[in-house]
């Protein structure tokens, strides 16, 4: 074997043992913890994935890392005691933070309980983004170590420091987030509630930022609508939820899927999840009854929109619902 193979050979494995490596550290917003985490559910394993979950599985998208080809996007069932899990809360704290929600039924009129749902979208969020930072920058590292990568290549290490001030810019709005919870001052959080007297096939914890920030001159504060989508009740539940001092520039993107109808609006909400969104499940039942043209459509537009968020394709076959 060339020592050249030798040199890449070490560097993906590197990368795969980077990758499958955790990230553990508890988020609890009053002190410092050096608990050891748990796989905490963003999404509620007893109210939610039992309703969605076949067999104690559920459907959701998973990246699968191929360094030759790029990364790959599956759709596959996963266990639900795995499903939407993240280690960024001890036993302790993920049982204090969450126990409103948890041991209650939900309740759309209890301010508490909708910031707490939001709450722990954000949580999963920055646990993400500060993982995806880490394993690039040490990825970047070693191939410089090994000379597989220019340290003098400024769009490399570009890239590698935008993921990096990524992380830190949510680290700042996750605070706010810790601020509000710290204060019990939950209507700083905004929500718009909406609830559809259908059957909810699937379940969303996610956040994403609607507004192009590319034509501004100055690096805008971070604006995300905190997008929850459960069933409850034999209804789909829809919570769209930003900090009130966004509300303004971001109500415009909600008003979207708020102010459509019937399977227009549940068009609009499936695109946006495709779209935006990469932490949801999907119940095998449903996505089983989908034809081979509609998983095709459906896995295109997801991979298209997580390389460019302005691709569209107006095709009746993304409708999850």
């Amino acid at each position: 074997m060339s020592e050249d193979k030798k040199v890449m050979n070490e560097l993906k494995n590197d990368i795969y043992t980077q990758i499958s490596s955790k990230y553990n550290k508890c988020l609890w917003p009053k002190s410092d913890c050096t608990n050891d985490c748990i796989k905490a559910h963003s999404i509620q394993n007893s109210q939610i994935l039992d309703q969605l979950a076949s067999n104690n599985h559920v459907v959701m998208p998973v990246a699968r890392l191929n360094l030759d080809t790029g990364p790959e996007i599956e759709f596959k069932k996963v266990g639900r005691n795995k499903a939407t899990t993240f280690t960024g809360l001890c036993s302790e704290h993920d049982r204090q933070l969450f126990r409103p929600i948890d041991v209650n039924k939900f309740d759309s009129s209890n301010e508490e309980q909708k910031f707490l749902i939001a709450y722990r979208s954000v949580l999963r969020e920055l646990h993400t983004r500060i993982k995806a930072a880490i394993d690039l920058q040490t990825t970047y590292q070693k191939s410089v170590k090994l000379g597989k990568c220019d340290p003098n290549n400024r769009d490399i290490s570009l890239f590698v420091t935008c993921r990096i001030v990524n992380a830190i810019d949510f680290c700042l709005y996750k605070k706010m987030y810790d601020n509000i919870y710290n204060s019990n001052s939950f209507t700083e959080v905004q929500h718009d509630y909406i609830c559809i007297e259908k059957s909810c096939p699937l379940a969303v914890s996610s956040l994403f930022n609607p507004i192009n920030s590319s034509a501004q001159n100055k690096r805008p504060e971070p604006k995300f609508i905190v997008l929850n989508v459960f069933p409850h009740n034999k209804n789909t539940i829809v919570l769209l939820s930003y900090l009130s001092h966004h509300q303004k520039e971001l109500s415009s993107y909600a008003n979207e899927i708020i102010n459509a109808n019937g399977d227009d609006r549940l068009y609009l909400l499936s695109k946006t999840i495709l779209r935006y969104c990469e932490n949801f499940v999907i119940s095998p039942e449903q996505f089983e009854s989908f034809s081979p043209p509609k998983v095709d459509a459906i896995k295109k537009f997801y991979g298209e929109t997580a390389k460019r968020s302005d691709y569209d394709d107006d095709n009746e076959n993304l409708m999850l619902f």
